[in-house]
């Protein structure tokens, strides 16, 4: 199956792209390793360049998405957890 580049969204198109650079950072990397450090080098492009591939990609994905653009309240309430009393702590020792 081959991608008509032509009929992508912007949002896949920025996928492809950054897709494609991460490879050519790989490719280069397998070219320039040191003996023995291909793996390592690889695996280093990958945290790097991998991670803001994703990035990237989930970034557009919520920009995209219709409910991510509303401002306003919360759904709900949030309450944050009530601290211990301190005579509970004198009961537990009897």
């Amino acid at each position: 199956m081959a991608l008509d580049f032509d009929k992508l969204s912007p949002e896949e198109l920025l996928a492809a792209e950054s897709a494609i650079l991460t490879q050519r950072s790989l490719m280069q990397v397998v070219k320039t390793a040191p003996h023995g450090q291909g793996m390592a080098s690889l695996e280093a492009v990958i945290l790097k360049d991998g991670y803001e591939h994703l990035r990237k990609m989930m970034t557009a994905a919520a920009a995209s998405h219709e409910g991510a653009q509303k401002k306003g309240s919360a759904a709900g309430p949030a309450p944050a957890a009530k601290p211990p009393r301190s005579n509970d702590a004198r009961k537990k020792r009897s």
